[in-house]
């Protein structure tokens, strides 16, 4: 016996035990409300909903541009060339050619207009300077973005050129159909007159 008059066995608490602690019910009715309100959703909407009901646009309305939209030379120039001629058109020294005050660009109409389709593989020397790299082919470009950026091209960057219309991109494009090859460098570029 301990001071107390019990013994040391009896004098301890309880072991703790778990107490239910149930999901409050205010809870269960929010899941349950949220359970019903989509079923009767899902329930109540259908497919074939008409595009009137919300956006009327579809998705031709969001890759097609109205006829009457003119191509954006310098916006065609900023998402597809500016990253390697640069913003500046000064491109980078031996890496990418520079446009200003190229005879590439502000010589030939037809020659500027295959390069943009084509593109070029090879040397090319421009300014003085050999470049031997890669451009792309733009060829999925409309026949007016193409002589949009043709166009402000040889009008920026201090170049003094004339404009390009649509319909000489679209008889260089027919003219080399065929053609599924880049130009091989300045050499080959030199028969395009």
């Amino acid at each position: 016996m301990t001071r107390d008059g019990l013994p040391p066995r009896q004098r301890e608490n309880e072991d703790p035990d778990e107490q239910v602690r149930p999901i409050p019910r205010l809870l269960i009715a929010m899941m349950v409300i949220g359970v019903a309100w989509g079923a009767w959703y899902l329930s109540r909407t259908s497919t074939d909903v008409s595009p009137l009901f919300g956006d009327a646009r579809t998705a031709v309305a969001f890759t097609a541009a109205p006829a009457s939209a003119r191509a954006d030379g310098a916006q065609v120039y900023a998402g597809k060339c500016a990253a390697c001629h640069q913003a500046s058109g000064a491109g980078l020294t031996g890496i990418f050619p520079p446009l200003a005050g190229s005879s590439w660009v502000t010589g030939s109409e037809q020659r500027l207009v295959q390069i943009l389709l084509h593109g070029i593989q090879g040397p090319i020397e421009v300014l003085g300077t050999t470049y031997n790299g890669l451009m792309p082919s733009w060829k999925m470009l409309s026949d007016a973005e193409l002589a949009a950026v043709a166009t402000y091209v040889r009008g920026a960057f201090g170049n003094q050129a004339s404009a390009i219309s649509a319909e000489l991109v679209a008889a260089e494009r027919a003219a080399t159909a065929s053609r599924v090859t880049t130009w091989a460098g300045g050499a080959e570029l030199e028969s395009v007159k």
